[in-house]
């Protein structure tokens, strides 16, 4: 990652020279004070060009004529701008449409097989969106997006939100939905009153239960692995896998989260998902369970920290995997055209993502055993707040636990052990042929 080449631009076109006024979010049409203002200075331009000119001594048809005419001109810019529509690229811009956590991304990775579920995570994750606006929170809007969630739970809607979830997991897929409908019912009572910070705390709740709801509903995979990557190993689904990792010395850098207190040790837990990266998220797992990160020594970067393959070790190269947004497969070998709005779904700027570092001089190829953890800050996005790597890495995981022990990492640190905490049940390990013929 140390070698990442920053040639990707940002996706959102530099900001319209049209000052969005504050009282209309997402707007770029002025509000009637400004416009005002513009004729205004026009027009007394206008009328003391006229005084001047329309003396005896300097009267001119000419001159008189150019006073006209901007006169005119005042009016029609006046007339375009009160008459412009909505900047609806604004809308539409990546930081509309690309996830901002490593929940969000997550959560939206997850195959849609129950839409009545997927209708309720839209309807709350307008809720959130709305709740970013600066100005005055419109809870009307809120209102209605909880309501149409809360509309699946009457007696002939509710059983809808069973199907697709196994025989065997109805009993969890019971409780989960009935957790859901309460939290639902806080969010309405928290937008009805306008507490905004409740609405934030509840809503992201009643998502985390639409997500392990979902995740009943997508026991695998629903897309095929292209017949040339069938030989590789493959995640059909979500794992975690756990890192213990020590500084260099063995200094007590790390907070206990359970007893408090300084430790020497700390615990970095990474959520594979092989929904958007089943080829990547495979490997991962595959190496973790084959003890390959055991002792491994860590390098820190400007933005990274990479476990590097010892010299010691030959493991082949993996094809560059994106899944787009929209698509119903990930791509393979093909970068992301970023700029072309190509956005991926587990996305490079966010904190604590996790990808395979790039072969030597490839593009196409990812190394199938070293990989890093990714530092991300706004100091490093462009305008449309994205990495300029955005879209070149095969992003198959976050850190979803240990975040703080990433950012306390050093040159040097060691990971003393690694396991998979769960989902390996999820990993499938083709069983290679052999090409040989039998004897006769």
């Amino acid at each position: 990652m140390q070698g990442m080449q920053h040639q990707r631009g940002c996706a959102q076109s530099p900001k319209s020279p049209t000052a969005t006024h504050p009282a209309r979010p997402g707007r770029r049409t002025p509000c009637r004070p400004c416009i005002s203002s513009v004729l205004s200075l026009q027009c007394k331009a206008s009328h003391q060009q006229h005084q001047e000119s329309s003396s005896p001594q300097s009267y001119s048809p000419v001159v008189a004529l150019e006073s006209f005419g901007k006169g005119v001109a005042a009016f029609a810019l006046a007339a375009s701008l009160l008459l412009a529509p909505p900047a609806d690229a604004v809308l539409s811009a990546p930081n509309a449409r690309i996830a901002r956590t490593a929940d969000a991304a997550l959560r939206r990775s997850i195959p849609a097989n129950n839409e009545e579920v997927r209708d309720i995570q839209r309807n709350l994750e307008d809720t959130t969106y709305l709740l970013r606006i600066p100005q005055r929170k419109p809870f009307g809007s809120m209102a209605k997006d909880v309501s149409a969630a809360l509309s699946h739970f009457t007696p002939e809607e509710r059983p809808k939100l069973l199907d697709g979830v196994p025989e065997q997991d109805k009993p969890e897929a019971e409780e989960l939905i009935s957790s859901l409908y309460s939290t639902l019912k806080q969010v309405e009572l928290a937008v009805s009153t306008q507490q905004s910070d409740f609405v934030g705390v509840r809503a992201n709740a009643a998502l985390q239960l639409t997500a392990r709801l979902e995740l009943l509903q997508s026991p695998g995979l629903p897309f095929v692995i292209p017949k040339e990557y069938t030989n590789l190993p493959r995640l059909a689904g979500r794992s975690v896998v756990e890192f213990q990792v020590e500084q260099k010395d063995g200094a007590l850098a790390f907070v206990d989260p359970i007893k408090g207190g300084l430790t020497s040790t700390g615990i970095i837990q990474i959520t594979a998902d092989g929904y958007a990266a089943p080829i990547s998220a495979g490997n991962f797992v595959a190496n973790v369970l084959d003890g390959s990160y055991n002792g491994r020594v860590l390098e820190e970067g400007p933005v990274t920290i990479t476990v590097p393959t010892p010299p010691t070790i030959q493991h082949p190269p993996i094809p560059l995997e994106v899944f787009p947004i929209g698509e119903y497969a990930p791509l393979y070998r093909l970068p992301l055209d970023i700029q072309g709005g190509e956005l991926p779904v587990l996305p490079l700027s966010i904190p604590g993502s996790v990808s395979f570092a790039h072969i030597p001089e490839n593009d196409s190829y990812l190394s199938g055993d070293s990989f890093f953890m990714y530092r991300f800050s706004k100091q490093q996005a462009g305008l449309g707040g994205m990495a300029f790597d955005e879209g070149t890495f095969g992003v198959f995981g976050y850190i979803t636990k240990g975040l703080d022990v990433m950012y306390s990492l050093r040159d040097g640190a060691v990971i003393t052990n690694a396991k998979v905490l769960s989902g390996a049940d999820k990993l499938v390990r083709p069983v290679v042929q052999s090409s040989s013929l039998p004897p006769s």
